[in-house]
């Protein structure tokens, strides 16, 4: 069920929306938080609205309506005609584009959402790799609760801990407008009817092109702003750190040492080295705490924290360095580099397509340096 606090919210902003409207009897509206957007056939859009009607009969006040039409408002207007109370769109939280939509291009959408003065540019976008429907539908019947705010819980969750960058309507379209950057959403999946948080869309402008992982997302963080409190996970080297081992804590392999950690501070330097050879370096700088290893070392010995903080720094290098070339590949800079570019430009101009082909040929020295800060709760 829902808690008091998200009880109060909805019913506030129910009320809020009836003062600004023609009157009618609270009982007959229902506030739409979030909406699941898919294609149906070639000229028509299928909506699937997740919905809270304040209605003092009965406990389930979370239900589900959905609609067709040629635009969002006229399948909002479809939907409306199969139910006994007024959808009204003002409160719309979470927008969850299904996989047909993301490939053929979200900004139609965008731009119905930007031109709504009721709705918020705080209204978080997502994607699925299935169709929205089903994600929601059967999300419903799983969580027992207003699915909407469960997946608005999923995303506000990984932004909050710094884990991905924000995906707000603002920040999608500013990175959309900007000649040298590319947009990421998240992507949600139905696992056994749940909504669950499974990755990062890759967007060419507007549209989707393929997925990065959810430690891709917590790099593209890091280069984008200073984060402080996000839940880091890594793998290094053995090799080195033998000298130094006590005793196995798990059944993983020797090749390898799994860490758990929290990176308690990081952020990113970039600077352009060299404009017409497109050479850039990246400073990565990183405090952090370490909470757990998959094999006991003896962290009691001056070199051991040393030896490992060189195995992180070596790991986090790579993975910079092929995320790079995975994104290269798609021809889609989430990071920004474009836009570092064209800051050094004698006009400070930059077409779309231009840093498009540009981008795959850029070359990035990462330099990493990290420092664990805590260790005390594997001492």
């Amino acid at each position: 069920m829902l808690n008091k606090g998200m009880l109060f919210s909805l019913a506030a902003s129910l009320f809020l929306v009836t003062g600004c409207m023609q009157m009618k009897p609270i009982e007959r509206l229902a506030i739409i938080n979030a909406r699941g957007v898919d294609l149906s056939g070639e000229d028509l859009i299928d909506t699937t609205l997740v919905i809270f009607q304040f209605d003092t009969q009965t406990k389930d006040i979370s239900k589900i309506a959905s609609g067709t039409g040629k635009t969002i408002k006229e399948a909002r207007y479809d939907a409306n005609t199969k139910t006994s109370f007024s959808l009204t769109p003002g409160q719309i939280r979470l927008e969850l584009y299904g996989m047909d939509v993301a490939k053929k291009g979200i900004f139609p959408y965008l731009n119905t959402l930007v031109r709504d003065a009721r709705t918020s540019d705080r209204v978080l976008l997502a994607i699925t790799d299935t169709t929205a429907k089903e994600v929601i539908t059967k999300g419903q019947e799983e969580t027992n609760i207003n699915v909407g705010l469960f997946m608005n819980g999923l995303i506000n969750q990984k932004i909050q801990d710094d884990s991905i960058p924000k995906t707000e309507l603002y920040d999608f379209t500013h990175a959309y407008f900007e000649k040298g950057q590319d947009p990421v959403l998240p992507i949600i999946s139905s696992v056994e009817g749940t909504p669950k948080f499974s990755g990062i869309a890759m967007f060419q402008n507007d549209s989707y092109v393929d997925r990065l992982t959810l430690h891709d997302a917590l790099l593209i963080n890091l280069f984008q702003k200073t984060i402080h409190s996000a839940p880091f996970d890594i793998s290094v080297q053995s090799e080195p750190l033998k000298p130094y081992f006590q005793k196995s804590l798990s059944g993983q392999k020797e090749e390898e040492i799994h860490l758990n950690g929290r990176i308690i501070k990081g952020k990113n330097n970039t600077q352009l080295l060299d404009k017409n050879q497109l050479r850039f370096q990246t400073d990565i700088t990183i405090q952090m705490n370490l909470l757990e290893m998959s094999l006991e070392l003896e962290l009691e010995n001056k070199g051991v924290i040393a030896k490992l903080e060189k195995q992180i720094e070596k790991q986090i290098k790579k993975k910079y360095e092929a995320l790079l070339e995975k994104t290269q590949e798609m021809k889609a800079d989430p990071f920004g580099y474009g836009e570092i570019y064209r800051e050094h430009k004698a006009n400070g101009e930059l077409e779309k397509n231009e840093w498009r082909e540009k981008y795959p040929d850029i070359d990035v020295n990462y330099n990493v340096d990290v420092k664990i800060v805590e260790y005390g709760t594997i001492r």
